[in-house]
């Protein structure tokens, strides 16, 4: 996936979250218990993450990043080469 698809995936769950919350605090809905615990166990753990990706995102790539070790133009093809 793509840097710009990943990054509008995670506003497009970001977004829905938040409109989650919003209808939680001024929606009758609270005092049900099952949308009450669709927010705490579901809702509020996809925001936080979500918001550290898109925040910190680029720098948690860098470092998980497999890199391939750098060649250097000194490659010794034989014992003989030993100085």
């Amino acid at each position: 996936m793509k840097t710009i698809q990943q990054r509008r995936l995670m506003r497009v769950i970001h977004l829905i979250g938040a409109a989650a919350i919003g209808t939680y605090i001024y929606a009758p809905w609270r005092e049900i218990g099952w949308f009450t615990l669709l927010m705490q166990c579901l809702v509020l753990p996809s925001l936080t993450l979500t918001g550290l990706w898109m925040w910190k995102g680029h720098k948690i790539r860098k470092k998980t990043a497999i890199t391939s070790p750098r060649r250097s133009g000194n490659v010794l093809t034989s014992v003989s080469d030993i100085p």
